[in-house]
C-alpha cells in the first residue's frame, strides 16, 4: 500500500467509525450490565505516525494500547506524538523499545542506551511506529480491562480494518493481547509459549505478537527495555530454526 492509499482509506474509516453508537454487555462489580459507547460525542484517532517512512521500513512495529484520555475529539499523532514539545515518560520509553526493536537481530542484542535523542515528540523513533488504542472515546487514566474488552468486542470489524490498513510486521501488546483474541476470533495464545511471542496471519503474511506490559508500568526502565528485547531476540532466533529446518 502506498502511503497516499493507506490515508484515503484510514480517512474513511475514521469518518465511519466516528459515527457509531450502541451498547454492549460487559461484567462491572460482577455483575453483567449494558456499556454506552458512543463515538460520536468525542473520539481519538491514531495510527501510523508517519506513512512517508513507515510503509518502506521492513520492520513495522505497532503498539496495540487500551486507551488514550483527554477532553472532546483529537488526533494522538497530529496533536501529540508529531509534536516538538518534550515528551512524557511512557512515550520515551515507546522511543526506547523501538530503537531496540528496529536494531536488535538474532544476532545482536541492541545495547540499552544506543538511541540518541528520545526526550522530544516527534524524534525519529516514534516516527517510525503505529499505534493503535483500543477505546478510541471515553478513555481513563486507570484502565479496567473488561470495559476495554467490550469496546473491542463493539469495535471488532473497524480495529481489525485499522490493522489491516497499518499492516504492521510486529504488534507490541500493551497488557492488550486477549484484546487481539476477539479482534481474530482466536485464541493468540493457544501454544502457551514461555517466551511470550506468538504469531498471526494478517494481510497475507505473518505477524509477530509480542505480549508485554504496558509502556506505562511502573517496572525499572532498563528491566522493560531487556525484557522486551529478550522476547524479540527468541522470537527472531525461533524463526531463524524454522526457516533453517
Amino acid at each position: 500500500m502506498t502511503q497516499e492509499q493507506y490515508k484515503l482509506k484510514m480517512k474513511d474509516l475514521i469518518d465511519n467509525w466516528q459515527q457509531r453508537n450502541g451498547t454492549v454487555k460487559t461484567v462491572q462489580h460482577k455483575q453483567e450490565v449494558e456499556l454506552l459507547i458512543d463515538h460520536t460525542q468525542n473520539f481519538i484517532c491514531d495510527g501510523v505516525v508517519c506513512p512517508e517512512k513507515w510503509f518502506s521500513q521492513s520492520i513495522r512495529p505497532l503498539y496495540l494500547l487500551k486507551e488514550a484520555y483527554g477532553e472532546g475529539s483529537w488526533d494522538l499523532i497530529a496533536d501529540h506524538l508529531c509534536k516538538s514539545g518534550q515528551i512524557s515518560q511512557m512515550w520515551r520509553r515507546v522511543s526506547k523499545w523501538t530503537s531496540g526493536l528496529l536494531g536488535t537481530t538474532e544476532n545482536t542484542l541492541m545495547p540499552y542506551g544506543n538511541w540518541g535523542d528520545v526526550d522530544h515528540y516527534g524524534n525519529e523513533y516514534l516516527q517510525k511506529i503505529a499505534v493503535v488504542n483500543v477505546k478510541k472515546s471515553g478513555g481513563k487514566s486507570s484502565s479496567n480491562m473488561d470495559e476495554i474488552r467490550a469496546y473491542a468486542q463493539f469495535d471488532r470489524e473497524e480495529l481489525l480494518r485499522e490493522l489491516e490498513l497499518c499492516d504492521p510486521t510486529v504488534i507490541v501488546c500493551g497488557y492488550t493481547a486477549s484484546v487481539l483474541d476477539i479482534i481474530f476470533k482466536t485464541s493468540v495464545r493457544k501454544d502457551g509459549n514461555e517466551n511470550l511471542f506468538y504469531h498471526i496471519q494478517l494481510n497475507g503474511h505473518d505477524v509477530l505478537v509480542l505480549d508485554y506490559w504496558h509502556p506505562a508500568n511502573q517496572y525499572p526502565d532498563v528491566m522493560n527495555y531487556y525484557g522486551l528485547m529478550s522476547i524479540y531476540q527468541q522470537a527472531l532466533l525461533a524463526e531463524k530454526r524454522r526457516v533453517g529446518l
